[in-house]
């Protein structure tokens, strides 16, 4: 074991308090369970857009810096200053170690700054629709002063596409083993999570749906999640006439979407696109199937049916429905693997 190391997190956002629970829930766990593992290992966030005033706090004893950006164009330069202000302090104090920002962007940016100015080490997760062709970063920044985590084996590919450079590893955000009884009844069969955004394509989920009620009459599924898409997926399963079969409940607090997911059978994940997509290590944690595209984490296993179009998606979620489907949980991505991975970054182990 080497010496206590201190490390600077950037993210655009940070939970308020030990009760914000759906705020970059991967962070989360990953600082909470490091901390358990290498107890000699100091924290210093600096969340540079949420929450929305700026203060100085504790969450879990790590102190968070929030500088208030809020996504405003006008005071960026200001919230660029502040981090490099803290930096500065903490590099004073001999509590700079490592900078590790979050997302290919402006805290890319600001950590490769304090990187160069302070002589430590710039660690760069890519997180997910950070690696676009839309990103002016990708072409901006320089990729040679960072180390650049990819979260998946897809993300890494387009990373390499779209930049003519290697990402230098691949380190999953992993999840914590659930426990529960997973012979537990199971009264919902189809259950979508995430952003009701285009790129998630739920409005395939509810076509599909409208497809299989002939076919399973008693057919009910659950659709976790807000954003621009609401109205019209709302409209969709109207015009549909599915409304008896498909539910949308909104955002819900992670223990809630735990809990449904551990009342459903199959998770339904149209999404176009994702870096890594958690709620594949959470659903599989928590005991269910899925039926997706191949993107972020996706690989085929009895658990988990990969789907190569629309059609194949259609099939492949008639299959399992018809099936007698295994709901013992299983951990591909477990969080102690992602603590050790860092850890080896960061310079802590081996």
């Amino acid at each position: 074991m080497k010496e206590i190391k201190h490390i600077l997190i950037l993210t655009p956002g940070f939970p308020r308090d030990e009760n914000d629970s759906v705020c970059i829930p991967p962070l989360q766990d990953f600082l909470l369970h490091f901390r358990s593992r290498f107890r000699n290992v100091e924290f210093t966030v600096v969340a540079f857009q949420y929450p929305f005033d700026k203060s100085l706090y504790k969450w879990n004893d790590i102190s968070v810096f929030s500088l208030k950006g809020r996504n405003l164009k006008r005071d960026k330069i200001f919230v660029w200053d502040g981090a490099l202000t803290i930096a500065k302090y903490l590099a004073e104090k001999k509590k700079l170690d490592v900078v590790h920002s979050l997302w290919f962007g402006e805290c890319a940016f600001i950590g490769n700054r304090i990187a160069s100015k302070f002589n430590v080490k710039h660690i760069c997760t890519l997180m997910g629709q950070d690696v676009s062709a839309k990103n002016f970063y990708l072409r901006l920044l320089n990729k040679n002063k960072m180390t650049v985590v990819a979260l998946s084996h897809n993300q890494k590919v387009l990373f390499n596409k779209l930049t003519n450079y290697e990402v230098d590893t691949e380190i999953f955000w992993g999840v914590p083993s659930q426990e529960y009884n997973y012979d537990a009844h199971r009264d919902i069969d189809l259950l979508g999570v995430g952003s009701l955004i285009p790129l998630k394509n739920f409005g395939l989920m509810i076509k599909i749906v409208a497809q299989l009620k002939n076919h399973f009459p008693e057919l009910k599924c659950k659709l976790i999640g807000s954003g621009s898409e609401s109205e019209r997926l709302l409209k969709l399963c109207s015009k549909m006439k599915i409304e008896r079969h498909f539910e949308f409940l909104g955002n819900q607090s992670r223990e809630n979407v735990f809990g449904y997911m551990r009342r459903s059978r199959i998770l339904l994940h149209p999404s176009l696109f994702e870096g890594s997509a958690m709620v594949f290590a959470e659903a599989l944690a928590n005991g269910m199937n899925i039926v997706s595209f191949n993107v972020g984490y996706a690989r085929e296993t009895h658990k988990w049916k990969i789907a190569n179009d629309e059609n194949d998606m259609l099939d492949k979620v008639r299959d399992l429905l018809s099936s007698n489907l295994n709901h013992q949980p299983v951990n591909l991505f477990p969080i102690e693997s992602t603590v050790e991975a860092y850890a080896k970054i960061y310079g802590i182990i081996n």
